[in-house]
């Protein structure tokens, strides 16, 4: 069996988990597919083939029991994405690790408990480093950052601390959505347009787990593209174990001087959304890719048909 794994408050917020539950009924049977949630302890993990991670986006506020629960499953079954790839992707100063990778990211002030707040100029973000859909993030004048820090630490919260990007009011940041071939290697999906969500402190949610977003479907650059595929193929996504999907952010930066160019905002390889309504045979490819990646590993209870 095949479980889809969500959580109980997220998953009337999911737009992607009930296409791809259809899409998944369909190849492989109503009685071998079910959407799950990573917080219902009523849940035999051991009875599932597999277990493909979707929108557990409550984690930020309940990350030690989170954790525990990828070593509790993954004693039990496999994990998609593999559990080492879900504990880097947890916490965001794993763009660090893509930035001394030589990766370009967006420009990204870490500021641990204890640690004092950065001087700055101008408008900033400030945001905790593991969090999901823009909770906990605000935008600030220089003379708020060190308030909104302040707030992060003591809630136990690492800050990251950015420069409000205005490119983004007008631009938006391109989401690129990958799933793996069969050759292992990363294929592109689709993308999207996310629009600017910070233009103001005022945040409209969706629900209490994540800002609403402005999605539209894009087709990304050339350069962005490029920027997403040396993302995906860097050192230090590469020891990270097996991933089978993957949701890079991308946005338009702009140095003093005025050039622009292009920085990662996030790699989404825990719960990414693909909003698959975006883009026409998005379900069906991710759907296929991942019961092929299965296949391949025989980690399914019988063959699914169309793979």
């Amino acid at each position: 069996m095949l479980g889809l794994v969500t959580a109980e408050v997220a998953a009337p917020l999911d737009p992607d988990l009930l296409p791809l539950d259809t899409e998944l009924r369909a190849r492989l049977g109503d009685d071998a597919v079910a959407i799950v949630s990573w917080d219902d302890p009523t849940v035999d993990w051991a009875t599932f083939d597999a277990i493909a991670i979707r929108s557990t986006w409550n984690y930020m506020d309940h990350l030690d029991e989170f954790v525990a629960w990828v070593d509790r499953a993954a004693a039990m079954t496999t994990l998609v994405n593999a559990p080492d790839v879900i504990r880097w992707s947890l916490d965001k100063r794993y763009l660090a690790d893509l930035g001394r990778a030589g990766i370009p990211i967006t420009p990204t002030i870490f500021v641990a408990p204890g640690e004092p707040s950065p001087e700055v100029e101008g408008l900033h973000v400030v945001k905790p480093t593991v969090g999901a859909g823009s909770n906990g993030a605000r935008r600030c004048e220089p003379a708020e950052v060190a308030d909104h820090v302040a707030f992060l630490h003591r809630n136990g919260r690492t800050a990251m601390v950015q420069p409000y990007l205005d490119l983004l009011d007008e631009r938006g940041e391109t989401a690129l959505c990958f799933v793996v071939d069969a050759s292992g290697e990363f294929e592109l999906s689709h993308a999207f347009r996310k629009g600017a969500i910070l233009t103001s402190t005022d945040v409209e949610q969706e629900g209490d787990l994540f800002a609403a977003e402005d999605i539209t479907g894009r087709v990304p650059s050339a350069e962005e593209l490029h920027l997403a595929t040396r993302v995906l193929g860097s050192d230090a996504v590469a020891a990270l174990g097996d991933i089978v999907f993957a949701r890079v952010d991308i946005a338009p930066l702009r140095a003093p001087d005025g050039a622009e160019s292009f920085g990662v905002m996030e790699l989404e390889l825990i719960e990414p959304s693909f909003y698959f309504a975006t883009s026409d045979g998005a379900v069906k490819l991710f759907a296929d890719r991942l019961l092929g990646w299965l296949e391949q590993r025989r980690l399914l209870g019988h063959a699914a048909d169309g793979v």
